[in-house]
């Protein structure tokens, strides 16, 4: 899978080997209600630093030992992520956000009925996948072309986790998160096409602490959502291999250093309009009923009209007949 976002994060990777991640929102916890749809698209300025672990080596002459630690800057102007929301009912909506992680189907579960905030959860898991390449050619003063130099890297990343968002009518929004992230990065670099290739695969694990804060703006169907995101790796694994053709050549692995990132921008996104007729519109029905209608729909009790006198009640009415035949048996 090529993707544009895949593209970008391999560039990045190829500078900075900084670990991909998915930062931003671009959703309030409220419904998007039965059948309806919801699609935004964010955009905003990205800068991450990853400090990878210790590494210790040993001076095979002097016995003398160096610890080494790399850290790996990346600035991205625009980054970008999606989100796309399908409503199945009031409550439950499948999420498809898209960030450098890769694809990241989820359900979002808005777990309360209200008319002024909601609270939802939303499990997710990631797929991403992408390679690049590079070659240089030499032509000889006999036309005949050389490629020299080849050099690739691929790299594949899984996510999953959970997030907890809040919304409310004002349109405040904000949401926290935890995401297990693994990326395996494969390099790979030869003097020509047949010599053999050097290869380095290094596979990162990190635990990712997330955090979102935003403001909705609603014009009409559309909506403007300017957002900052905000996320905190507090430890990396990681397991480095290296070869050169069929050979392994060493492994390291490694534990240690820490990692951050922020992500300022904008979301814009387009919803249909809510569909009438839901749960929450349902449950709030009684409350809306005036006093008036509460008594139509009382059931009325049948009257007697006299002649030219005021409607009687039957009971009352009654009366009269009881009392006359009383004094006709006395």
């Amino acid at each position: 899978m090529r993707s544009g976002f895949s593209l970008v994060l391999l560039g990045g990777l190829v500078v900075g080997c900084v670990t991909p991640r998915s930062m931003t929102l671009g959703m309030m916890a409220a419904p998007v209600g039965r059948g309806g749809t919801e699609v935004g698209v964010f955009s905003g300025v990205g800068y991450a630093v990853q400090t990878g672990p210790i590494v210790t080596t040993t001076n095979p002459a002097t016995m003398e030992q160096t610890n080494t630690q790399t850290q790996n800057r990346l600035f991205t102007i625009p980054a970008f992520e999606a989100n796309v929301q399908k409503g199945f009912n009031d409550h439950v909506a499948l999420n498809v956000h898209v960030s450098p992680a890769g694809v990241q189907p989820g359900l979002k579960w808005t777990v309360n009925r209200s008319r002024v905030a909601h609270f939802a959860i939303l499990p997710a898991i990631a797929f991403g996948y992408g390679s690049v390449g590079t070659s240089d050619f030499v032509a000889q003063s006999t036309g005949a072309q050389t490629e020299v130099s080849p050099r690739a890297t691929t790299s594949f990343t899984f996510l999953g986790g959970l997030k907890l968002l809040v919304s409310h009518e004002s349109g405040f929004y904000a949401g926290a998160g935890y995401d297990f992230v693994f990326n395996r990065s494969n390099s790979s670099s030869a003097p020509s096409t047949t010599a053999d290739r050097a290869e380095t695969i290094t596979q990162t694990a990190t635990h990712q602490i997330m955090a979102a804060l935003g403001f909705s703006i609603r014009l009409g169907l559309v909506s403007l959502r300017p957002e900052i995101a905000f996320a905190v790796n507090p430890a990396l694994s990681q397991t480095i291999s290296s070869r050169l053709g069929a050979n392994s050549t060493g492994e390291q692995q490694l534990n240690g250093g820490f990692a951050w990132a922020i992500l300022p921008g904008f979301s814009i996104a387009v919803g249909t309009p809510v569909a009438k007729g839901g749960d929450d519109e349902e449950e709030g029905g009684d409350e809306r009923k005036t006093e008036d209608e509460e008594d139509e729909e009382k059931p009325s009790r049948p009257v007697k009209k006299g002649h030219g006198k005021k409607p009687v009640d039957d009971d009352d009415d009654d009366g009269p007949r009881r009392k006359r035949g009383e004094d006709s048996e006395d």
